[in-house]
């Protein structure tokens, strides 16, 4: 018998907008107002002067390198899947855990040298960690059997 891989296990966002491109529409838009908050606090909270100057500098870097990393892990989810025939249901969290950590890795040290290089190494450091932290694509911890059964 040939051994069937199922792809719908890796994980909504990812997936989901492969097979349903309308939620494009809802992503893209929704991660670019997630990081714009995250951003505008973090400029709030280290008293950045010239806020909106620093906001135009910033936010694009930010954003393709999130949307980047979150790609990255979800790249690694199915390299796993696929590649070593890790996983079942895309749940496990020896697939998640470690696909939350790159992309995690990859929002910091994307952010760090070369969103704010131009910025003070404090600046530079809590604002990557800033990002690090709340824009994680934390939805891969989301069991894929709670969206399909």
């Amino acid at each position: 018998m040939k051994k069937e891989t199922k792809l719908y296990n890796v994980l909504f966002p990812f997936w989901m907008m492969m097979l349903f491109p309308v939620t494009w529409c809802v992503v893209i838009p929704a991660n670019f107002v997630i990081d714009s908050l995250v951003l505008i606090a973090g400029m709030f909270i280290l008293k950045i002067a010239e806020k909106k100057q620093f906001f135009k500098k910033h936010i694009l870097k930010i954003y393709l390198f999130g949307m980047l990393s979150d790609i990255a892990g979800a790249g690694l989810m199915l390299i796993m899947m696929l590649g070593f025939e890790l996983g079942h249901f895309g749940d496990e969290l020896y697939m998640t855990v470690p696909a939350l950590l790159l992309s995690a890795a990859l929002i910091f040290v994307l952010n760090y040298k070369v969103s704010f290089k131009d910025c003070e190494k404090p600046i530079r450091l809590r604002m990557a960690l800033m990002f690090t932290v709340a824009t994680a694509p934390y939805t891969f911890l989301i069991p894929s059997s709670w969206l399909y059964g």
